[in-house]
C-alpha cells in the first residue's frame, strides 16, 4: 500500500473512531487540558525531589507535592529524536522504526497528537534541537509545531509562545493538548553562569577556551577529552570534573525557574484548572559515570532513567516503585481525556498507577535502545545491556550503580533475558519500517554524515583499550 493512501485510510478509520463513543472508563466531567513538560538530558537523580543532595528543583520538587511521581520511568533510547518518536507514538524504536538521524517517522504509525485532534482537541509542540527537525515527522498531528533549529534551545524560547498559544486557546473555548520542550541542559551549557554551584574550581585552560564546534563533549571517555578537529586530546582535572557537573546542576535550576514561571503564568490565567500536568525527560546525562559525559553512546541508568510527575486534578501526592516506561505516556493521558486506546500502542495506561497500588506495566519489562547498536532489558531486579562487542548483567536490587557485570556469573539469567529480548526484537521487526529522510537537502545530507560519524566513533570509544 503506498504511503499516502495508507495515511488516507489511517485517518478515515480514526475519523470513524471518533464518532464512536468512548468507553465507559473514561472520565464523567469535561475532557482536561493537557500539557506536557520535557526536560531534555534531565538525569533523575540530579533532580531534588530524587534524593539529590543540591536543592536543584525547587519548583518541580513544589508541583510535585500533590502529583504523582514516579520513581522508576525508563526511557525508551537515550537520544533525543528516537526517545521523542517513542513517546509519540508509544511504541519501542525498533517499532517505529526511528533508529537513528537517518530515518523519519513512516506514515504507518499514529501519533499522540493525531489521537488528541481527532477526538477535537487543538494540538501544539514547542520545540527545539535539531533532533526535533519537522523533516524526521515528529510534527505530524500538531495544528502549531513551533521549532527552533539550534542545539541551545531554551524554555526561553519555547516557553512564551506555548504560554501565548494556551492562552489563544482558552480564549476561543478550545481544548487542548501542549508538549514543551528545553534543551537548556544540552552541552555546551550556555545558560548565564549563576555560581550557585560552579564556583571555586580551578578549570584548566584547554577545557575553559573549548571552541563551540568541540563543547558536546561526544569524545569525553573517562577524563580524556578527545579533540575532534584532530588537535589532541585534553585530560582533565578534579576541578574540570566538579565544574562539568557544577554547570549541569546550575542548567537544572535554570530550567526550573523557568518552569516554576510558566505553571505560575499558567496557573494565574485558569490554563491549570482541572489540567492533567506532565513533567517528565526525555534521557538522562552520563556526567563520568561508566566513563562517559554525554547521552548518545550510555544505556545505563544515567541516560536512561528519567524523572517522571504527573498531575492529575484531585489526585494527592503519591511515589510509584513500580517500574514504568516513557511509552506508557501516550496510553495514560488518552486514558485521562476519556479517549479509547491506540491498539497499536505497544505501552499501557499508568491509570491505576496514580491512586493505589497496581500492575508494573509490560509485565514489569523496559526495551531501549541506542543509535549505535545497543539493546538494553529492564526485567524486575535485573538488567541486560547487549552491545555489539559485549553482553552486561547487572542486579539493580544490589547494585543500582551498575558496577558489578554479573554475567559471566549468572549466566543462565543472561541467556534467558537475552532470548527475552531477541524475541521482542524480532516481534518490533515485523512493523513497517521507518522512512528514509528525503534526499537532495542540506540537513538530511548532515544527518547522514553525523550518523555515519558517530557509529564509526563509538567503534573507537568501545575498543579494548580505548580507555
Amino acid at each position: 500500500m503506498k504511503a499516502a493512501v495508507k495515511r488516507c485510510f489511517l485517518s478515515a478509520a480514526a475519523a470513524l473512531l471518533a464518532a464512536l463513543p468512548c468507553r465507559a472508563a473514561g472520565p464523567a466531567a469535561p475532557a482536561p487540558n493537557v500539557i506536557v513538560i520535557v526536560v531534555d538530558c534531565l538525569r533523575a537523580d540530579h533532580l531534588s525531589l530524587y534524593g539529590y543532595g543540591r536543592k536543584t528543583s525547587p519548583n518541580i520538587d513544589a508541583f510535585a507535592a500533590d502529583a504523582v511521581v514516579f520513581r522508576q520511568a525508563v526511557a525508551q533510547a537515550p537520544t533525543t529524536l528516537l526517545s521523542f518518536a517513542s513517546i509519540f507514538t508509544s511504541l519501542e524504536v525498533s517499532a517505529h522504526g526511528v533508529a537513528d538521524q537517518t530515518r523519519a517517522l513512516g506514515d504507518s504509525a499514529l501519533t499522540m497528537a493525531e489521537i488528541f485532534r481527532i477526538y477535537g482537541y487543538n494540538t501544539g509542540a514547542f520545540v527545539g534541537g535539531l533532533n526535533l527537525n519537522p523533516l524526521f515527522g515528529l510534527d505530524r498531528g500538531f495544528d502549531k509545531y513551533f521549532y527552533v533549529g539550534r542545539t541551545d534551545a531554551s524554555f526561553k524560547d519555547t516557553l512564551p509562545p506555548a504560554l501565548a498559544w494556551a492562552g489563544e486557546r482558552k480564549a476561543k473555548g478550545e481544548k487542548f493538548l501542549l508538549v514543551a520542550h528545553g534543551n537548556d541542559l544540552h552541552t555546551p551549557y550556555l545558560f548565564p553562569a549563576s555560581g550557585l554551584y560552579d564556583n571555586g574550581f580551578r578549570v584548566s585552560e584547554g577545557l575553559a577556551n573549548l571552541p563551540d564546534s568541540e563543547a558536546q563533549l561526544f569524545l569525553l571517555r573517562g577524563r580524556k577529552l578527545t579533540l575532534a578537529s584532530g588537535g589532541g586530546a585534553i585530560t582533565l582535572t578534579g576541578d574540570d570534573a566538579a565544574h562539568l557537573l557544577a554547570r549541569y546542576d546550575e542548567g537544572i535550576n535554570y530550567a526550573d525557574a523557568q518552569i516554576g514561571e510558566f505553571l505560575s503564568k499558567l496557573r494565574a490565567g485558569g490554563l491549570l484548572d482541572g489540567a492533567v500536568v506532565v513533567i517528565t525527560a526525555d534521557h538522562g546525562e552520563g556526567l563520568f559515570d561508566h566513563d562517559y559525559f554525554f547521552h548518545d553512546f550510555n544505556v545505563y541508568d544515567d541516560t536512561l532513567r528519567v524523572p517522571l510527575v504527573i498531575k492529575v486534578p484531585g489526585a494527592a501526592r503519591r511515589e510509584v516503585a513500580e517500574q514504568v516506561r516513557l511509552i506508557d505516556l501516550m496510553p495514560t493521558l488518552l486514558d485521562l481525556a476519556g479517549i479509547p486506546p491506540c491498539a497499536a500502542a505497544q505501552g499501557e495506561s499508568l491509570v491505576p498507577l496514580l491512586s493505589g497500588p497496581g500492575q508494573a506495566p509490560g509485565a514489569g519489562r523496559a526495551f531501549s535502545e541506542s543509535s549505535v547498536g545497543d539493546k538494553v532489558l529492564r526485567a524486575g531486579r535485573w538488567k541486560l545491556i547487549r552491545t555489539p562487542l559485549r553482553t552486561e548483567l547487572y542486579d539493580l536490587s544490589k547494585d543500582p550503580g551498575e558496577r558489578r557485570d554479573l554475567s559471566a556469573a549468572e549466566k543462565k539469567t543472561a541467556a534467558a533475558l537475552n532470548e527475552q529480548l531477541s524475541a521482542r526484537l524480532a516481534e518490533d521487526a515485523a512493523a513497517p519500517p521507518g522512512a528514509p529522510l528525503p534526499d537532495g537537502g542540506k540537513f538530511a545530507a548532515e544527518m547522514r554524515r553525523d550518523a555515519a560519524w558517530q557509529k564509526e566513533l563509538y567503534k573507537e570509544l568501545s575498543a579494548p583499550g580505548a580507555r
